[in-house]
């Protein structure tokens, strides 16, 4: 093997000493080559394997076996000069060994030390400069350029694949016996594990975050009412209320299930979608998974739970409008929420945060799903369970006192086009839904003024808040019954300015109203116009006229079917301050171009 093409050894400067004592070593070696066997050792100390190697190099070289030999006392006498020369260093420090020919000892002059330059792909140049100021002390040494850190994890590669190729070159040469066998693939997979530990750890990616690493949520992640707010917990403990959870997968839906059922206990119950094989990335065959979620939903409304959890990405239109109606139809009240965390809208971390193992291209899709349909049909204050109740009680106890008053019978005719016929107001108006105060019908977001009024700081922080509505007054017109709603300060910071449009001449917040029932083919917002028509009246100085007095309060006649029954005394409703989702169409089929033309102010 050609010294000078020897790239993978590094050459140890040799001093004045340690040539004068080549010529007894070497031949104290030559008396012993041949009863050395053939062998390749890892030295525990590279110093002292650097310096045996090269007075081995210099003292003999067996042609027939290609092996390095020296004698033990030589090995003595060389580590204890070793140990005089040259300071060692502080920790020793695991050496990349590989087997390689003995080089022949030079003839005229030492062989000068290697370029560290050349030497890349064994020792790293940082540990050649600290070896070469090891091992020549006193000398000034020149300052080595730090290597560079980019692409630090491609460089070491590379460096590991060079040294494996080498050593495996160099083993099938050197190493193997000369039957050939076994010994010499386990020297290459010793030599190997050698050069793979020599990676730096440095060269591993940083960068990635464990998958289904959910970092703790920010503290404001659980700001909801149904969490913090006293009134509200105390409410919801002795009301019927659907918790429906929408989000993309990994937005910390389950955490916030999780925090709503240790904050009501055994009051509370959960179910996750996962649980009935719904997945969310394919809504085609979930329609068996959501049958199985809502039976279940539904057997839990017998239970004593007043809490209903549902953990689902809810991401779709039809999807929030059936739970909206499984509500209705077991006498819930429902409130939508969405995890607050940092990281709910972000696609990239949201693949990482998820245990579904989803594809940016599928969380991306349900994210636009979401956004779709990111507001209600509208927004209000819905009536508790026990509330409803009493307050249809009492309605319903109005209309057949009215029927019954001859002041009535006499005006009939705003009522029927038949004079003779008698009409049963309880028949006549019909419920629709559950009774709430609409604050701001948003359309879906398509409402004018719809996305303004869902980015109020008020209405982000008060929704899901449960509030005290006051019930002023209970109305009749030949289209509607409803109930005034009198607002207070803080409910008129989640009234829109622009409700009472038809009528500006009247107070912010003068529609506020729960609507009773409704006529054949007449919509709900029918009612607020109809309470407008009564206020101006009474604006314009109207009083009514008086008909009786009943127990809860004075009757007065507006006129044209108009009647206003004011109370002594407010009724106290307690109200979820929640949203309303609906199926596509018009409600009850009526068309556009007729809903329209009866909703208005006579």
């Amino acid at each position: 093997m050609d010294p000078e093409n020897n790239g993978e050894v590094v050459a140890v400067l040799e001093s004045p000493q340690q040539q004068e004592e080549e010529t007894t070593l070497a031949a104290a070696a030559e008396k012993e080559v041949e009863t050395q066997p053939d062998v390749c050792t890892e030295p525990e100390n590279p110093a002292a394997a650097a310096e045996e190697e090269q007075v081995v190099n210099g003292g003999g070289h067996d042609e027939a076996h290609g092996a390095a030999v020296t004698g033990t006392e030589s090995e003595e006498k060389v580590e204890t000069e070793v140990e005089q020369s040259s300071p060692q260093p502080e920790a020793e420090t695991a050496p990349v060994v590989v087997p390689v020919e003995p080089i022949p000892a030079p003839e005229k002059s030492p062989e000068p030390d290697p370029d560290p330059e050349d030497l890349p792909e064994l020792i790293p140049e940082a540990d050649v400069t600290e070896k070469a100021t090891q091992e020549v002390p006193g000398q000034e040494q020149e300052p080595q350029a730090e290597p560079q850190p980019a692409n630090l994890e491609e460089k070491t590669q590379e460096q590991v694949k060079v040294v494996t190729e080498a050593v495996a070159a160099e083993v099938s040469k050197e190493v193997l016996p000369e039957d050939g066998g076994e010994p010499a693939k386990e020297e290459l997979g010793k030599t190997t594990e050698v050069a793979e530990s020599a990676v730096p750890k440095e060269a591993e990616s940083s960068d990635t975050v464990p998958e289904n690493e959910a970092p703790a949520p920010a503290a404001g992640s659980l700001s909801f009412a149904l969490l913090e707010h006293e009134k509200t917990k105390d409410a919801l403990q002795n009301s019927r209320t659907l918790v429906v959870l929408r989000g993309l997968p990994g937005s910390g839906k389950s955490f916030l299930a999780r925090a709503v059922a240790d904050a009501y206990k055994d009051r509370c119950s959960v179910f996750h979608a996962d649980d009935y094989g719904v997945k969310p990335e394919n809504q085609d065959s979930n329609t068996e998974g959501h049958k199985a979620l809502d039976a279940a939903v539904v057997a839990c409304c017998a239970e004593p739970s007043v809490l209903i959890v549902v953990d689902d990405t809810n991401h779709t239109q039809d999807r929030l409008a059936r739970l909206g109606e499984l509500a209705r139809e077991n006498r819930l009240v429902v409130v939508f929420l969405e995890p607050r965390t940092e990281w709910s809208k972000d696609a990239t971390r949201l693949v990482k945060m998820t245990s579904r193992k989803l594809k940016p291209a599928q969380i991306t899709s349900m994210k636009r799903h979401l956004e779709e349909v990111p507001l209600p049909l509208y927004f209000g204050w819905f009536l508790l369970p026990p509330v409803q109740d009493q307050l249809r009680s009492t309605n319903a106890d109005f209309l057949k006192a009215l029927n019954a008053l001859d002041a009535f019978k006499e005006r009939i005719a705003d009522f029927s086009e038949n004079e003779n016929k008698e009409v049963d107001l309880t028949q006549h108006f019909k419920a629709k839904g559950s009774l709430h105060c609409t604050t701001k019908f948003s359309n879906y977001g398509k409402a004018t003024g719809a996305k303004e009024y869902a980015a109020k700081p008020a209405v982000r922080e008060s929704y899901g808040s449960v509030f005290d509505l006051s019930l002023t007054a209970l109305f009749v017109t030949p289209r509607t019954v409803g109930a005034r709603v009198s607002l207070t300060e803080e409910q008129l910071e989640l009234w829109p300015s622009d409700a009472e449009k038809e009528a500006e001449s009247l107070p912010v917040g003068s529609r506020a109203h729960i609507t009773l029932g409704c006529a054949q083919g007449i919509e709900p917002v029918q009612t607020g116009l109809d309470l407008l028509e009564i206020l101006a009246l009474q604006q314009e100085g109207q009083q009514g006229e008086p008909v009786a007095d009943m127990d809860l309060g004075p009757l007065r006649f507006y006129g044209d079917g108009r009647w206003m029954l004011e109370f002594k005394e407010p009724m106290c409703t307690p109200a979820l301050f929640s949203s309303f989702y609906k199926r596509d169409g018009p409600e009850g089929g009526q068309s556009k171009k007729e809903s329209k033309k009866k909703c208005t102010i006579l």
